[in-house]
């Protein structure tokens, strides 16, 4: 399959374009810092660009077959939150861009990597996840945790093939092919994820309906 990867540099990132190249799939990689990009292969191209700059995103979504996200927020400023109203971060802004350039040059299949406790997910918490979402969050994740809101509330409005990916707390461990997965998933006594298992998870979506436009959670 032809797809584009946003966020190719960032720690899922470099794990998605290592698989998805491995397993076949001719990859657009679309980066700010093309010396970050460590992979390299006769299917792999790369777009250097923001993803605030809409005419960079659809040069690297033409003519691709489906695209993925792992963009992820910008940092919080504890002393200077985001107000409301004020524009979103990359996650958000970069996602409008890439949902407009698919819907110009017909790309359906949209991929996208959120986190876990944004949109409905925070909603009826068990106990890690209350302590997560109530006492880490609001001081050092905020407006990363707004963005990815305001993310997801595009993804759902794009009228694209989405699937919207919400991993739990990542790690860098291995590739394992063991994990769990779920639309009403909760942290539970392992509130974590490898990337790499994070990047198989997500390349599956490419072709699988199960979880067409839902919103699946990811956590061992």
């Amino acid at each position: 399959m032809r797809l584009t990867i946003f966020g190719a540099t960032g720690p899922t990132g470099l794990r998605l374009v290592e698989r998805a190249v491995a397993e076949g799939h001719e990859v657009t990689a679309f980066v700010r810092d093309p010396s970050r990009m460590r992979a390299s292969h006769e299917r792999l191209s790369v777009v250097v660009g923001d993803v605030r700059d809409a005419a960079r995103v659809e040069e690297a979504v033409a003519g691709r077959e489906a695209v993925v996200s792992a963009l992820g927020g910008g940092p919080s400023n504890p002393l200077h939150p985001r107000r409301p109203g004020e524009a979103g971060g990359p996650s958000s802004v970069g996602t409008r861009h890439i949902a407009a350039a698919m819907k110009r040059h017909g790309v359906r299949r949209f991929v996208c990597q959120s986190a876990w406790g944004a949109g409905e997910s925070k909603e009826n918490l068990d106990a890690p996840g209350w302590v997560f979402m109530k006492v880490l969050v609001p001081p050092f994740l905020r407006d990363e945790y707004a963005d990815k809101d305001l993310q997801e509330e595009i993804v759902r409005r794009s009228g694209l093939d989405w699937v919207i990916v919400r991993p739990m707390l990542l790690t860098n461990g291995p590739w394992t092919g063991d994990y769990r997965v779920g639309v009403d998933l909760r942290p539970g006594r392992r509130p974590w994820i490898s990337r790499a298992d994070v990047a198989d998870f997500l390349l599956r979506q490419l072709r699988d309906d199960t979880f067409l436009r839902r919103t699946p959670a990811i956590g061992r």
